[in-house]
């Protein structure tokens, strides 16, 4: 018998909401998963507009357990983000019995067979712990928005294979850097406690996932056999530049040993004056000096203390397997964000640097 999965989507009131969970749950009335082992588990919360549930209800709702699978509908009247919504998601994904969950991005439309395949995969071996679809891109549908993410030693996380043609690579089922928060199924006995930690509201919840099921010892794999398609738009609000900056500092600081600390140190900071001298002409450098009042908050520093002692009681690998799968360049999605020095410079310096610490992991 198959296992019970639970799809935890998000049904946000976005500015094009509408058309974007018609589109997915027309998507979801096709799946060849067995219906009665789905529980589909919406989750909304307060927005900038009118809510989505009554709407919802109206439309979709008489639908569950019919051609959709059973339905739960999860409301919340306070203002939430990305990483608190899944995990009331999450919460009742476990109540339900579900063995695993799928979070699939709002603005997705699926293949009939995606959560058959990424459930096929995890089974497979019980050393996975998420197991991301191959995410291609709505508006481009041959072309591809991640083949797995990849983690920079400094803490950045981009898409790996952006607009690629699909079509033209064979993609293999293998380990990744982490798993892209748009698409992936979770094997819920790998995860202690919440999905995601909430402080990271937005942006990078999807690494730190990826880092703790690392930590302890499972495997994070793409299977292209899984397919999704998602319609992805650039976010340039200013503000996503401050949940960047600042999250990957927690990572960084929350994962790394001492020693991994004391090496990547000279990095870090050079990487961080560039950031600072860049941010001026990009518009965002009021985001960056929040961040820094932020980072030498006590605030910060007690939230990273308890997740030191957390990470620290569940590791299981060193920071040398840790990061065996990290990257030293930063490749971007965007034209309008791509820097010539970055690209010419900056690349092939972290390079080298990172060729040589690497070695000293432990």
């Amino acid at each position: 018998m198959m296992p019970n999965v639970g799809i935890i989507y998000l049904t946000f009131p976005t500015k094009n909401w509408e058309r974007d969970i018609d589109r997915a749950m027309r998507s979801f009335e096709q799946l060849d998963y067995p219906k009665d082992r789905v529980e589909l588990i919406c989750v909304e919360s307060k927005g900038s507009r009118a809510p989505v549930k009554e709407w919802f209800e109206k439309n979709w709702m008489p639908k569950s357990g019919g051609s959709l699978p059973r339905i739960h509908y999860v409301f919340n009247d306070r203002e939430l983000g990305f990483a608190a919504n899944n995990n009331l998601g999450f919460e009742k994904a476990k109540e339900l019995g579900c063995e695993y969950v799928h979070l699939t991005n709002e603005d997705t439309d699926v293949a009939p067979d995606y959560l058959t395949r990424a459930v096929e995969c995890a089974q497979s071996d019980p050393k996975i712990g998420a197991v991301q679809s191959l995410i291609l891109l709505g508006e481009e549908r041959d072309k591809v928005n991640s083949i797995g993410n990849a983690f920079h030693f400094l803490g950045f996380g981009y898409s790996k294979g952006y607009k690629q043609q699909a079509a033209s690579n064979k993609y293999q089922r293998e380990e990744i850097g982490y798993a892209s928060g748009a698409g992936v199924l979770v094997r819920v006995s790998a995860i202690d406690g919440s999905l995601f930690d909430e402080k990271f509201f937005s942006y990078h919840e999807d690494t730190d996932l990826s880092l703790r099921l690392k930590l302890r010892g499972y495997k994070v794999v793409i299977e292209p056999k899984s397919v999704i398609w998602h319609y992805y738009e650039f976010a340039k609000a200013k503000i996503n530049y401050y949940w960047m900056e600042r999250n990957r500092y927690a990572l960084i600081f929350s994962y790394y040993r001492p020693w991994t600390l004391f090496l990547v140190l000279p990095a870090l900071i050079g990487v961080d004056i560039a950031t600072l001298i860049l941010s001026i002409p990009g518009g965002w450098s009021d985001m960056k000096l929040k961040v820094y009042r932020d980072v030498f908050s006590s605030s910060f520093w007690k939230w990273i203390g308890e997740r030191r002692r957390s990470i620290k009681a569940a590791r299981k690998v060193g920071d040398r397997e840790l990061l065996n799968l990290a990257v030293a360049s930063i490749e971007f999605q965007e034209a309008a964000v791509q820097n010539p020095i970055v690209t010419y410079v900056g690349n092939p310096v972290l390079k080298a640097y990172w060729w040589v610490i690497r070695r000293l992991l432990v």
